[in-house]
């Protein structure tokens, strides 16, 4: 059976304040290309029980068209690899101008190296053992 990943509503960060805490809070990550901010949400605070990204873009990255392709491509980036992330972990990223510059590769490798970095990758490398947990 192929296993489809989708990005549900409940895993995105939409809130003013959301991203202001885990600004003020999180653990810092910076690349050239972005810079990640991630918390590890409680159990009693965990209203959810999927990773959560937010994505900001500065209109110094670019114009509308291209912060928008980038929010997209990490998006897509988070879609595919959130069955990998711990399910209590908030993400913020904030974009810099020359991911606009980047390619998918590029991006996506700096992307999973983050998520190492920061902790927020599952123990498990067993891919089928995390797919099967969502369920």
């Amino acid at each position: 059976m192929v296993r489809r990943f989708q990005l549900r509503p409940t895993s995105r960060l939409c809130r003013n304040a959301d991203f202001l805490q885990i600004r003020s809070i999180g653990k810092p990550y910076r690349c050239q290309y972005f810079a990640l901010f991630s918390r590890i949400r409680t159990p009693e605070v965990a209203d959810v029980l999927c990773p959560r990204i937010g994505i900001s873009a500065a209109r110094r990255v670019g114009n509308s068209v291209t912060r928008n392709k980038i929010k997209r491509r990490f998006k897509e980036l988070f879609r595919l690899h959130q069955h990998q992330i711990r399910s209590e972990a908030d993400i913020v990223l904030s974009l810099r101008f020359p991911a606009g510059l980047a390619n998918y590769q590029d991006l996506e490798q700096r992307f999973l190296h983050a998520l190492k970095y920061r902790g927020l990758l599952k123990t498990s490398t067993n891919s089928k053992d995390a797919a099967e947990e969502e369920e």
